[in-house]
């Protein structure tokens, strides 16, 4: 299981290396969420995370995390040590601090940061941003997130455009083939379509009656003759003198 996890963790933060400018020494930003989670399960932050990524990395905070888990008193007090062991990165909030999750936000547009937090807000928040690494702990151990779908498909767009050629550099490429007699002009030449032939006569293809059939045809054409004739009554002489007189 530990080889397939480090594995995993290989391959996703060459990802960010190879698309968006992450490089060695790795910077790991801890929040306050993070850093209560990892002392609440005991785990050795600094160790195990480079034990996991497997690369040189640097373990940083801001001056923001610290204030806000000093704000919180007693119960935060081993946080906030921990975190003040941590190399400090200056975000300029000192004067004005801002939350832990808002001071996150104003850092990652200018700088390649994995992001480890807690926080299901902020984490929500970074899976809709382009090219940030997102890390947290799952059943106690350090998990780097797989790149959003915003960050796959941002790469699919970017790799899609890089593989077009424009219509203009189309144009250029067949001209200079033309040139140097790689790509010949096909002349067009119009396909003549053979005319079907016509099918046989539909009453040359009427099936062949049985001698039975003939002989009932026969009489039946005989009766129906007999039938349309009228027969003529012969009157005797003497009768129609006798009709006339009457």
């Amino acid at each position: 299981m530990k080889v397939t996890r480090y594995k995993k963790a290989s391959k996703r933060i060459n990802f960010y290396i190879n698309n968006f400018g992450y490089h060695p020494p790795i910077q790991v930003l801890i929040d306050g969420t993070f850093c209560f989670a990892a002392i609440k399960n005991k785990l050795l932050i600094e160790e195990q995370l480079k034990n996991y990524i497997q690369m040189d990395l640097r373990v940083l905070t801001t001056p923001c995390m610290i204030m806000e888990t000093d704000k919180l008193g007693h119960k935060f007090l081993q946080v906030s040590k921990k975190l003040k062991s941590l190399q400090l990165n200056r975000c300029g909030h000192e004067k004005n601090p801002l939350t832990g999750s808002e001071c996150i936000k104003s850092l990652v547009k200018d700088n390649r940061y994995i992001i480890a937090t807690q926080d299901r807000d902020l984490q929500e928040w970074i899976r809709k941003q382009i090219g940030i690494a997102l890390l947290y702990l799952h059943n106690v151990v350090p998990t780097l997130e797989e790149p959003s779908l915003a960050t796959r498909n941002f790469i699919d767009r970017k790799s899609k455009k890089s593989l077009n050629v424009s219509s203009f550099e189309g144009e250029q490429l067949v001209q200079l083939k033309k040139k140097e007699g790689i790509v010949e002009v096909k002349k067009v030449t119009k396909v003549k379509h053979k005319k079907k032939k016509g099918g046989p006569n539909p009453l040359s293809c009427k099936k062949k009656q049985s001698k039975d059939s003939q002989i009932t045809g026969i009489k039946n054409k005989t009766i129906d003759k007999n039938k349309n004739k009228k027969r003529k009554i012969k009157i005797p002489k003497h009768v129609k003198e006798e009709i006339k007189k009457a």
